[in-house]
């Protein structure tokens, strides 16, 4: 700790030092009172590593979302069901400026199924075949069955700090109930009545957005271009 010593000769100079120490005791108070920004306490002792990924001053930074979903269509509506488990869905979305991820949204109409649960994950794009999963710590949302429109807003785990550039923002249905399950193992041997009534059954009902998504099958599998999307939505801060 630094220590000032003044000495005081006459009323004039007491004044004046008074009105220094006056004008410096707000940058004082503010150098040494512990800000937590983002998770992290900001008190002199943290290294640049830790906080790499986590300063964004109110002065440069402004909160935004990536526009990944494009104009919904009323009245539309896109299905999912046992067969689309591990099949992935999503959006491309670029920032221009590094972007840290605060929230990550989508909504579902109606769910007919029990035991539903999603992930969500976020890919660098490096070149056409070459998807990098920036997500270490898995995103997973529980979908309850319901008859009425649920949004959901999911907050990472893990400081997600995209880099300027190009990302894939996908979502999976990755698990439905068990007894959902064993009634569709032997679907492939069902007649034309029964799959209809099965796919009424079972099924989830998503809005549909009117700009171009990805999907493929599993995470190995290229991209494919699709003409709508389920309305994934990120939304962060962006630093400039």
């Amino acid at each position: 700790m630094m220590t000032m010593i003044i000495k005081f000769t006459d009323k004039i100079d007491m004044k004046r030092i008074a009105m220094i120490i006056l004008s410096l005791i707000p940058l004082f108070a503010m150098a040494q009172e512990p800000q937590i920004i983002e998770g992290y306490l900001l008190d002199g002792k943290d290294s640049f590593e830790e906080l790499e990924a986590a300063i964004l001053t109110e002065s440069k930074s402004k909160a935004k979302k990536l526009d990944g979903k494009g104009m919904k269509m009323p009245g539309g509506v896109m299905v999912m069901i046992p067969r689309s488990i591990g099949k992935e869905i999503g959006s491309i979305v670029q920032t221009r400026h590094p972007f840290l991820v605060k929230a990550i949204s989508f909504t579902v109409d109606e769910n007919r199924m029990e035991g539903c649960r999603a992930s969500i994950r976020i890919y660098r794009i490096h070149d056409e075949n070459n998807l990098e999963n920036i997500v270490t710590m898995p995103i997973y949302q529980e979908i309850p069955k319901a008859d009425k429109k649920t949004t959901f807003n999911i907050s990472p785990e893990e400081s997600l700090f995209l880099e300027p550039g190009e990302y894939y923002v996908s979502f999976a249905l990755t698990e439905i109930g068990n007894e959902i399950m064993e009634r569709w193992a032997d679907s492939d041997t069902w007649s034309d009545k029964e799959q209809s009534t099965k796919y009424m059954e079972d099924r989830i009902f998503f809005p549909v957005y009117l700009k171009t998504s990805f999907t493929r099958s599993n995470s190995e599998e290229p991209l494919t271009k699709w003409g709508a999307n389920i309305g994934i939505e990120v939304t962060g801060i962006e630093r400039r």
